[in-house]
């Protein structure tokens, strides 16, 4: 292919090309009937060729591969869906109606779609009188047998149309390429060439105008179309040669075509008639094609306040769609984005305000973009440069400053594109990420004229996203409303639940006092498991933490003194400890697993407790904040007895199992367990013993908050 030809190619949109007034307006009324089916879209749709192709490549592309290649009009409406479907009418209706086109361009598109749907009647009649295996895929080819006349008045407006006045509808192509470069004909095969689809369909658009002999061993399809073309002008000056054609392609005699083409003009002009057109025969008996002028006003009136309508229904629909989860919001973004703009290929970055990275979304099935994250600094990708500058950027035309971001250039070979263009989503000075698609050089030119629309939906996207995080945020406030409320009524169970517990814990002390030596081993045992009792109504207030327990804000004053006052009840009761805490009241709360640090905390402070000698003494708790190891900022947590310290042959093996100095029933691994428990919070512990003198533990945690 020259390079003249692909700048022409270039300029192609299909997204952009032009349907039947009439036939916009009648699919919007049908979506807003909720008896419509989806045969009912299939028939209105299946009466326009621009409509037709866009949801052929809206179906083909890779969001819908699942459900293999899609031939049948039928068969692509039901896969794409109403919603889809509706973004695909809405935003032809936008456009049509922002676009104003001409009374001259629209005559020649009423004549395109004139043709083109007798085209496609005669396809489909002819597949089933020859016995073709798929009359629908004939009926659909010849649908889109002129989609590049389509195209062509939509790029070159003027100088096509100069063409189509000149020589009507039937400009041959060698009058187009000589024009503009290229024929309709060509340009229609490599469109449907794009979307995929395999079979005989683009070839059957090409060779639409070939010599009867030289297709006379080419597939069906490609006969079909070419017959069936000849016979959507068989108002023109050319019976004869068409007669000899279906002869010599099919064996059809003259009467049986002069029948058929009877049945089918019928039914076209029919159809024709509902939407203000009709055939008109001059005095020269050949046929010209016009429409009503104020009928045709009419609908385009009507036309535009559908579209008004709708996207103030669309506004709304969207601001208050709260049902999805973020992963379909994201997908439905880059569904549309294909859908409306072409973007085969798109990636998405969100900002993490918490650490102000661009991080890379990914799906279940492809965590590759999660790898990556982009600093939000001016010039460290195209990317953080598009949502600082809150605006659209290309690598074609934007310059970053050597060295060039490798991370622009890997996100550039994930979307399999020369470079790509990143649109940024923001709502309400909200900057929430960006969105990167695709782009070819030869894609330049046709997006430089979406610019407009592709912010306007970036804007629609990205509060949607806001309308979701807020109602996110707003969830997890009542959680937290929810969850203090019931930590707040979990300590007052515990409060009142300790009373009884201490009580009873007490009066065991006396009555194995008053017992003595012969103090049955019994009590002892109702001791422990009260103190077990106790130990599980505390972790009530811990729900949440059990559930969330790596993302806690944890206030360790306050743990520290719930403990506390559960050992008051018991075991320092027993042991006859008096508690000493020296809390810093300006520790803040501590991001880290509660339940983690309060296993750690109960272990340590038990074992101050029982080290100490039967006639009692101090555990001292104090916490501190901002002590550094090192360069690291942490959080101190001390816990210190007066009892006899640890012989010299523990001290040096603290932290390993060994023999406990507790004697019968210990294990001698609680040590072990606190040092595994204090590495799981990224944490230090140590310890300084003195025998005879006591002994303290230091935990330091870091300082997360």
């Amino acid at each position: 292919m020259d390079a003249a030809l692909l700048k022409i190619l270039a300029r192609i949109d299909t997204h952009q090309l032009p349907a039947i007034p009439k036939v916009l307006l009648s699919l919007i009324e049908a979506f807003q009937n909720q008896q419509t089916s989806f045969d009912d879209l299939t028939r209105i749709i299946a009466q326009d060729a621009g409509l037709s192709s866009k949801v052929l490549a809206a179906a083909n592309s890779s969001f819908y591969q699942q459900f293999g290649e899609l031939k049948n009009l039928n068969r692509v409406v039901v896969v794409l869906g109403l919603e889809t479907l509706k973004t695909i009418t809405m935003t032809s209706a936008t456009q049509q109606f922002f676009s104003q086109i001409p009374a001259s361009q629209q005559n020649f598109l009423e004549v395109i779609w004139f043709r083109s749907l007798a085209c496609a009647h005669f396809a489909r009649r002819l597949a089933k009188l020859t016995g073709f295996v798929s009359p629908d895929q004939a009926y659909l080819t010849g649908l889109l047998h002129r989609l590049g006349q389509l195209v062509l008045l939509q790029c070159f407006p003027k100088e096509y149309s100069a063409l189509l006045s000149e020589h009507s509808e039937d400009v041959i192509e060698v009058l187009e390429k000589k024009a503009i470069g290229i024929s309709h004909n060509e340009i229609g095969a490599h469109i449907i060439d794009t979307w995929n689809v395999q079979g005989f369909i683009a070839d059957a658009v090409h060779y639409q105008n070939q010599e009867i002999s030289a297709i006379l061993d080419s597939s069906a399809l490609v006969k079909l179309v070419n017959l069936a073309a000849q016979l959507s002008r068989f108002d023109s000056p050319r019976e004869a040669r068409v007669f000899e054609s279906g002869y010599a392609l099919f064996g059809l005699s003259q009467p049986l075509l002069e029948e058929i083409s009877s049945d089918v003009m019928a039914q076209v002009n029919k159809t024709a008639g509902s939407l203000g057109i009709s055939l008109v025969k001059r005095d020269d008996s050949t046929a010209v094609i016009k429409a009503r002028v104020d009928q045709r006003n009419a609908i385009l009136k009507r036309l535009g306040e559908h579209t008004k309508d709708l996207a103030f229904i669309g506004a709304i629909t969207r601001n208050n769609d709260y049902s999805d989860q973020i992963d379909d919001v994201i997908g439905k973004m880059r569904r549309d984005l294909k859908v409306l703009f072409g973007f085969s290929a798109t990636a998405v970055f969100l900002l993490n305000k918490e650490n102000m990275v661009l991080e890379g979304y990914s799906s279940s099935k492809d965590e590759t973009l999660s790898k990556l994250s982009i600093d939000f600094k001016e010039n460290r990708s195209l990317a953080a440069n598009a949502l600082l500058q809150k605006r659209i950027l290309d690598s074609f035309n934007t310059v970053l400053p050597d060295p060039f971001p490798v991370v622009d250039r890997q996100i550039c070979r994930l979307l399999a594109a020369q470079g790509m263009v990143v649109i940024p989503l923001i709502a309400k000075n909200h900057c929430l990420g960006v969105v990167a698609a695709g782009l070819e050089a030869t894609d330049l030119p046709k997006l430089k004229a979406k610019l407009g629309l592709i912010a306007m939906f970036s804007g629609e996207a990205a509060q949607s996203f806001l309308n979701h995080r807020q109602i996110d945020e707003l969830i997890l406030d009542r959680l937290n409303t929810i969850q203090t409320d019931f930590q707040l009524q979990a300590k007052k169970v515990i409060h009142e639940a300790n009373n009884p517990l201490s009580i009873i814990n007490n009066y065991l002390y006396l009555l194995g006092q008053k017992l003595g030596e012969n103090s049955p081993q019994e009590i002892g045992l109702i001791q422990q498991e009260i103190n077990r009792v106790g130990e599980l109504i505390l972790t009530l207030s811990d729900t949440q933490g059990a559930i969330n327990e790596d993302n806690d804000l944890v206030d360790i004053n306050v743990l520290i003194q719930d403990l506390v006052s559960l050992f008051k009840g018991g075991l320092f009761t027993s042991y006859r400890v008096n508690s000493v805490l020296k809390l810093d009241d300006k520790l803040p709360k501590i991001a880290l697993s509660k339940p983690k640090l309060k296993q750690l905390l109960t272990n340590l402070i038990k074992n101050a407790a029982e080290a100490l000698s039967s006639g009692g003494g101090d555990v001292t708790i104090t916490t501190q904040d901002r002590v550094y190891l090192g360069s690291k900022c942490c959080v101190q947590i001390e816990i210190k007895d007066d009892g006899p310290g640890f012989p010299e042959k523990i001290s040096n093996n603290l932290f390993s199992p060994v023999i406990s100095t507790k004697g019968a029933g210990h294990s001698g691994l609680g040590l072990t367990i606190a040092k595994n428990l204090a590495d799981e919070l990224s944490g230090t512990i140590s310890c300084s013993s003195v025998p005879g003198a006591g002994t303290s533990f230091q935990i330091f945690l870091p300082r997360k908050t």
